[in-house]
């Protein structure tokens, strides 16, 4: 017979999500609470386990912050229908993982803290490269890379160019020189490593356009309205596909304003080909077509 204590164990990704799938066949109210209970039971051990620097599933993880996120949503809602004007809220399980990710966690998993980062910018309460919510302050995600340099310890690639140009929004002085753009890597060896998902993944049906941004991860610019994408590089007017080689999905898209990133879609343009749940496109195909 299972111990009582046995129901504190952390759920795994299927385990969970069982969880917050059961009551289906009745059950009224009873069932409903224990539902939560037992979903809030599995989030708050995963949040104990983020806060003590463990390794947890990054997949529960995530279903708690989606579930954490469209609770706070829909009391924000309700306030707002009220005539509030309440600010968006940042999951417990995304501010556990900002909080380790601010000091540079190396043991935090690197697709959960950049998820967080994602909850964090939209939040309003840091967002330099967009200029939405205080200029001078840059992601947890990026104050990590910040501690782990002042630690004298590596940050990968990637990581440094898009912490680079937060940094350099931010006005920060403490920000080291803004790398070299994968896509002119002549000036530097150290962009080259992103380039290599894009070089191995498999080949997507092209628009018969030039690839530009080699090698460059996909995310939201956070923006609303008609679907269209902004970047550092590209002329407002250019026309470009991005294709998700994760699920074949593409969509092709006007660049409309200047951002911090070679492409970055607004939130339109990045529900036509993200993946159910993902705030980033780590293999994508970006082709300039117009």
């Amino acid at each position: 017979m299972m111990r009582r204590n046995g129901m504190r164990a952390v759920l795994g990704a299927a385990g969970l999500l069982a969880v917050l799938g059961a009551g289906a066949c009745g059950g009224g109210e009873q069932r409903e609470a224990g539902r939560v209970a037992a979903e809030s039971s599995g989030c708050a051990a995963l949040q104990q386990r983020i806060t003590a620097g463990q390794a947890v599933d990054v997949a529960a993880a995530e279903v708690c912050d989606q579930t954490q996120f469209a609770r706070l949503e829909n009391q924000r809602q309700a306030a707002r229908a009220k005539g509030e004007k309440p600010a968006m809220q940042v999951s417990a399980i995304c501010r556990a993982v900002d909080a380790q990710a601010a000091k540079g966690d190396a043991k935090l998993n690197f697709g959960l803290a950049f998820h967080c980062r994602q909850r964090e910018r939209f939040a309003n309460t840091v967002n330099a490269t967009s200029g939405l919510g205080p200029a001078n302050k840059v992601t947890s995600l990026c104050l990590g890379a910040r501690a782990k340099k002042a630690r004298g310890e590596a940050v990968d690639a990637f990581t440094d160019s898009f912490c680079g140009k937060e940094e350099a929004a931010a006005g920060g002085s403490s920000a080291a020189p803004e790398p070299s753009s994968p896509a002119a890597p002549a000036q530097s060896t150290a962009p080259a490593a992103p380039a290599a998902p894009a070089a191995s993944a498999p080949p997507a049906a092209s628009g018969g356009g030039d690839v530009v941004c080699p090698g460059s991860t996909v995310t939201l610019s956070g923006e609303a309205g008609a679907p269209a994408a902004s970047s550092d590089r590209l002329p407002a007017g250019t026309k470009v596909k991005v294709t998700n080689l994760d699920n074949g999905k593409s969509t092709t898209v006007a660049v409309t304003s200047a951002s911090g990133s070679c492409v970055l879609l607004n939130n339109a343009a990045f529900e036509q080909v993200r993946e159910a749940g993902k705030f980033l496109i780590r293999h994508a195909r970006i082709e300039r077509v117009g």
